[in-house]
């Protein structure tokens, strides 16, 4: 009787046990399907844009230009002396071979005067050896004087022509050096900076003045191809723009006027030289920008968050700058229709400040997300778009 009752508290535990685990098998199967469905009704808010036709001037940054001209230099005096004449003043535009200055130095005149005196010795010289060789040529027939005396005479002509060679180049140098007092300009240019005041104690090789011409400027620097591939889709005429005051502070005294005739900012560039040339494979290249400057808005120095654009404008299907995602694989977050994200990977053109041209993996119309991608959006989420005022075309 007892192994009866045993038996029969055996199999109604296990039945209670069977039951209380079924139970929570249905309970967890019902709250995760409620937990799912709650999770699918659910939506996160974010900021969208349509893509749409946009007219936009592509443009190309520059994280930093350094502008620079390719005639910049001091110019140097040739001799010690005294600054006696300065003729130009900063800020004034000079020619080439304008004379900018005049250096005395009257060690020089006397020095000249010694080597002319030394030259008419010399000349004395050749000229008595010459009359006594030609004169021992004579004798030598007559027998009068020994062919020993008519090649010792010839010896003494050779030499004295080697001192008077010598006399005259030793004058002309010094000459030179008096001619060299006086300071010209080997190119056209303004004068950037004096150095030395009227009547200052110069020396050789010290600088009178700075001289620059910065009607045409230029930028130097390595760039990606994939940049330059950019750049081959700038056409027509291109523009640089540069962050810069409202007034221009001159580092260096022009004559320019730092403003531009027709009152913009942004000035003509052009693609002066690629290193190595486009048709040779290379991951970077040296590109080399010519700027023309002729108002003197820029000066050589270092610029920062400049950009070429172009100036005519072109017509493509864009999306705001913002929406991009990835750098070396760009790709958006697309809403479909019902609701939910897509990863959208597309092929990228020209763009501006605000837009980006998508060439390829993308319709009109189609809703980007632009904002509100701080809540780690990703594929598949359900999303309630607010249309960003950047949509509009």
């Amino acid at each position: 009787m007892t192994k009866k009752y045993a038996m029969a508290f055996f199999a109604s535990a296990i039945i209670l046990v069977s039951l209380l685990v079924g139970y929570g098998i249905y309970v967890n199967s019902t709250s995760s399907a409620h937990v799912a469905k709650m999770a699918a009704s659910q939506y996160f808010r974010v900021g969208g844009a349509p893509a749409a036709y946009r007219d936009i001037a592509p443009v190309v940054y520059l994280p930093v230009a350094n502008v620079y001209s390719s005639q910049m230099s001091d110019v140097h005096f040739q001799i010690d002396g005294t600054l006696a004449k300065l003729y130009v003043k900063a800020g004034e535009r000079v020619r080439a071979g304008q004379v900018l200055g005049d250096v005395v130095n009257n060690e020089l005149s006397t020095q000249i005067a010694q080597a002319e005196g030394k030259v008419h010795a010399a000349e004395a010289h050749v000229a008595r050896w010459d009359g006594t060789l030609k004169r021992y040529q004579q004798l030598v027939e007559q027998n009068a004087v020994s062919r020993q005396q008519v090649d010792d005479a010839a010896s003494n002509l050779l030499a004295a022509e080697g001192e008077l060679i010598a006399a005259q180049a030793y004058r002309d140098q010094m000459a030179a050096r008096l001619d060299g007092g006086q300071v010209t300009a080997p190119y056209d240019g303004d004068i950037l900076r004096i150095y030395h005041a009227q009547g200052a104690i110069v020396r050789a090789g010290d600088s009178l003045v700075m001289i620059g011409d910065f009607s045409s400027l230029f930028i130097r620097h390595n760039a990606a191809t994939v940049v330059l591939e950019q750049l081959k889709q700038l056409t027509g005429p291109l523009k640089l723009a540069v962050k810069t005051s409202g007034i221009v502070e001159k580092t260096y005294a022009t004559s320019l006027t730092a403003g531009n005739p027709d009152g913009g900012r942004d000035l003509d560039i052009q693609i002066a030289e690629v290193t190595p040339a486009p048709d040779i494979p290379a991951e970077y290249r040296t590109v080399v920008y010519k700027i023309s400057n002729p108002a003197g808005l820029l000066e050589p120095g270092t610029y920062y968050e400049a950009k070429i654009y172009a100036v005519s404008k072109r017509r493509v299907l864009a999306v705001p700058r913002e929406a991009m995602l990835g750098d070396t694989e760009p790709f958006l977050l697309v809403v479909g229709p019902d609701s939910r994200l897509e990863q959208r990977k597309i092929t990228t053109g020209v763009r501006d400040d605000d837009y980006v041209e998508v060439k390829d993996g993308l319709r009109e119309n189609e809703m980007v997300v632009v904002s509100g991608r701080g809540n780690d959006l990703s594929p598949g989420m359900k999303v309630q778009v607010t249309q960003s005022s950047r949509g509009n075309p």
